[in-house]
C-alpha cells in the first residue's frame, strides 16, 4: 500500500497564490512581500521562521491516504514546507495535521531544542487551523486579529491575484457611491473615477475619497476602519459566490441524474435519502449565503438612494460577525463541486455501484451537514463522522462589538 509521500518533488511555483484564499494559505508569498517589515516578524503566523514561509491547504483526501489520516473527513489541511525557498521547483516537505504521528514529525522538521514550547505554540496554531473551514483572508481576520496570540493585518490582504479579478465586479457594484464620494452624478460603471475608489476600498486605503465616505456615514475613524472591513469582506464573498453558482448547479443537476446499480430495496432507498440530504443541505447554505447578501443590497441600496445611512453602517459595523458562517458556507458550496469534479475524472464508467455510492455520498453529507456540538449525525449510520483523536483545539474568537 502507498503511503503518505513526506517529500514531494512536485513544483510548489503551481500553488502560490499571492496570500491567504479558501483553500490555500500562502505564507510563502506574504513573507516575500513583507518579510522586510517588523509587522511581518513581531505578530507573525508562526513563530518558527521556517513554517512562517509555508503553504497550508485544504486537501481532499486520496484513496491511499485514507489510511494514515485519523479524520473520517473528505477534507485534511495539509502543510507543504519548501525544500528551498529560492527555488520552489524542488518540492517541499508535506505532513497532514490528522495524520498518525503528525507531532513527532513536525518536532522531526522544526526541532527547537533551544525554546521547545515555541514549536508547541505552533502545533497549537496548526490545529486551530485544522478546525477552519476556510483559508479565506476575512474568516482569518475574524478569529485571529483579536486572539490571545493575534497576528497582524498584513496576513489578511486580499492577494493581487483577487484584487485585479475582482476590480471590475467591485466597481459595478459601488457605482453609486461614487456620486457621493467625488460629488456630482454617478458615470458608467468604466469610469475611471470608480475604479479608483474601487482600488482605495479593495486595498483598504482609508485617506482620499473614501475620508468623504466616513462623513457620509458618520463615523469615528475606529468605526469607520471596521466598517471598511466589513464591507470589503461583503464585496469579497459576493464575487466568489458569483464565481462558484454555475459549478454549484452542475453539481447538483448531475449528482441528481447519476445512475446507481448494483443497490438492494434498502440500500436505494438510503442512498435515495442521502442523495436528498446532500441536495438539501448545500441548498440551504446557499440560501443562508444570500439571505446576507440581500440584507446587504437592501441596506446599500437605501444609503445610495439617500434614505437610510445609519442603516448601513450598522450592517457594515455587524459584517465581520458573519464571516465565520459566510466563509464556512461558501467554503463548501465552492469545494464539493471540486470534490465531484475529481471524482468524475477517475470514474470513466459514467455510474455508481452501491458501495461506492455510500462512500461518496457520506464524504458529501460530512461536507455539507452543519452539525451543532454534541449532536449526533443521521441514525441510519451510512455518513461518516468524524472520530479523531487529536484533541479539538480552542479556536479564539474576537468578542461582536
Amino acid at each position: 500500500m502507498a503511503r503518505i509521500r513526506e517529500t514531494l518533488r512536485s513544483d510548489l511555483r503551481n500553488i502560490v497564490k499571492g496570500g491567504a484564499t479558501s483553500r490555500i494559505l500562502d505564507l510563502y508569498s506574504i513573507a516575500r512581500r513583507y518579510g522586510h517589515t517588523d509587522a511581518h516578524g513581531e505578530r507573525p503566523f508562526f513563530l518558527h521562521p521556517r513554517l512562517n514561509r509555508c503553504f497550508v491547504i485544504k486537501h481532499t483526501v486520496r484513496v491511499h491516504e485514507r489510511p494514515y489520516v485519523m479524520s473520517s473527513q473528505p477534507v485534511v489541511t495539509k502543510i507543504l514546507v519548501p525544500l528551498a525557498h529560492d527555488d520552489l521547483s524542488l518540492g517541499g516537505h508535506a505532513v497532514f495535521v490528522e495524520e498518525t504521528g503528525f507531532a513527532t514529525k513536525m518536532r522531526t522538521l522544526f526541532d527547537r531544542a533551544d525554546e521547545p514550547h515555541l514549536l508547541d505554540l505552533d502545533l497549537i496554531r496548526l490545529r486551530e487551523l485544522a478546525a477552519l473551514p476556510s483559508f479565506d483572508p476575512f474568516l482569518l481576520a475574524e478569529r485571529y486579529r483579536e486572539h490571545a496570540r493575534p497576528i497582524d493585518e498584513l496576513y489578511f490582504n486580499i492577494s493581487d491575484d483577487e484584487m485585479e479579478r475582482m476590480e471590475d465586479s467591485v466597481a459595478r457594484q459601488i457605482v453609486s457611491v461614487v456620486a457621493l464620494a467625488f460629488g456630482g452624478e454617478a458615470h458608467d460603471r468604466d469610469d475611471d473615477r470608480a475604479m479608483r475608489f474601487t482600488r482605495q476600498l479593495l486595498a483598504c486605503d482609508l485617506n482620499g475619497k473614501l475620508s468623504v465616505l466616513r462623513k457620509s456615514l458618520d463615523m469615528t475613524e475606529i468605526e469607520f476602519k471596521a466598517g471598511i472591513f466589513g464591507w470589503r469582506g461583503i464585496l469579497y464573498y459576493r464575487f466568489h459566490m458569483a464565481e462558484a453558482l454555475s459549478a454549484l448547479k452542475s453539481f447538483l443537476q448531475q449528482l441528481k441524474a447519476v445512475s446507481i446499480v448494483g443497490a438492494s430495496d434498502h440500500e436505494y432507498t438510503e442512498l435515495h435519502h442521502m442523495r436528498r440530504a446532500i441536495i438539501e443541505e448545500t441548498r440551504a447554505r446557499w440560501s443562508s449565503l444570500t439571505c446576507v447578501m440581500e440584507e446587504y443590497e437592501t441596506v446599500f441600496g437605501r444609503f445610495c438612494r439617500g434614505e437610510d445611512a445609519n442603516g448601513f453602517r450598522k450592517f457594515l459595523l455587524k459584517a465581520p460577525t458573519l464571516f465565520y458562517d459566510v466563509g464556512s458556507d461558501l467554503s463548501v458550496v465552492s469545494h464539493v463541486p471540486g470534490y465531484w469534479r475529481y471524482w468524475a475524472s477517475q470514474n470513466s464508467k459514467g455510474f455508481l455501484h452501491a458501495r461506492e455510492a455510500v462512500t461518496l455520498f457520506s464524504d458529501f453529507i460530512a461536507s455539507v451537514t452543519r452539525v451543532a456540538p454534541g449532536t449526533q449525525t443521521d441514525a441510519t449510520g451510512l455518513q461518516r463522522r468524524l472520530r479523531s483523536p487529536i484533541p479539538a483545539p480552542h479556536v479564539f474568537a474576537p468578542s461582536a462589538a
